[in-house]
């Protein structure tokens, strides 16, 4: 890539070196200016193409709502939000390395002006290879989704409404304070696969945590502590 200044690349580098592959602004540095790197800028409700959402990539303006490929049509349903990435969040770390069928399972869409580094599968080769410590890193950071994977099936499988809504909504959010996610009741009881009944309880008995607030089609989140641990 191509910068206009040394300060330009300087604070570009400060925003994506914390993500788990970087170590400080110089490995940052290094792959903004190679090959392989990109900046794009999304405008609010457009989709990312399949082939950037194929890539490895930070979001250092704006957020990005993650909603399933297809939604199955209901009457006074809305595409269900899976979680929103936001400022600073990643995408694309396994997919970046999918072999065979590479397509997508989810759309990611901006939810106001966005702007996005992308980082190509050779690119993260370079940077591994170059890098054991990197190489260390990346492994960390997968094991770690896998081991939320596995929390995320017990939750649904086996968790209660409340849990289960709890979950949802926590990661929807991104896990962040004050964070709202609009959603209609419809949808996401058919997405946590529960009945209106419990899921009006389960929505009562997080306001009545004060984990939640809810207005509407729109729920914020309160007090993200007191979510998670009504998620567990």
């Amino acid at each position: 890539m191509k910068f206009k200044s040394d300060s330009e690349l300087a604070n570009l580098a400060a925003k994506v070196g914390d993500i788990f592959l970087f170590n400080g602004a110089d490995d940052a540095k290094y792959a903004l200016l190679c090959d392989g790197c990109e900046i794009k800028s999304y405008a609010p409700g457009e989709h990312i193409p399949e082939t950037d959402a194929a890539k490895l990539g930070v979001v250092i303006k704006g957020s990005l709502t993650v909603t399933p490929l297809s939604n199955e049509i209901l009457e006074d349903t809305s595409p269900t939000v899976l979680r929103i990435i936001p400022e600073g969040g990643i995408f694309g770390a396994a997919s970046v390395f999918s072999s065979g069928d590479t397509s997508p399972l989810t759309h990611l869409t901006a939810r106001q002006m966005t702007k996005v580094v992308l980082f190509s599968r050779g690119l993260v080769e370079d940077i591994v290879r170059k890098n054991p410590d990197a190489a260390v890193r990346y492994i960390e950071f997968l094991s770690g989704r896998v081991k939320y994977l596995s929390r995320k099936i017990d939750v649904f499988t086996a968790g209660s409404a409340k849990s289960r809504l709890a979950f949802y909504i926590n990661e929807a959010a991104g896990g962040v304070e004050g964070a709202e996610i609009k959603v209609t009741l419809a949808s996401l009881a058919l997405s946590l696969d529960i009945g209106r009944a419990s899921l009006y309880r389960a929505l009562d008995a997080l306001v009545a945590d004060g984990a939640i607030e809810r207005v509407g089609r729109t729920i914020r989140v309160k007090d993200a502590s007191a979510l998670l641990r009504c998620a567990k």
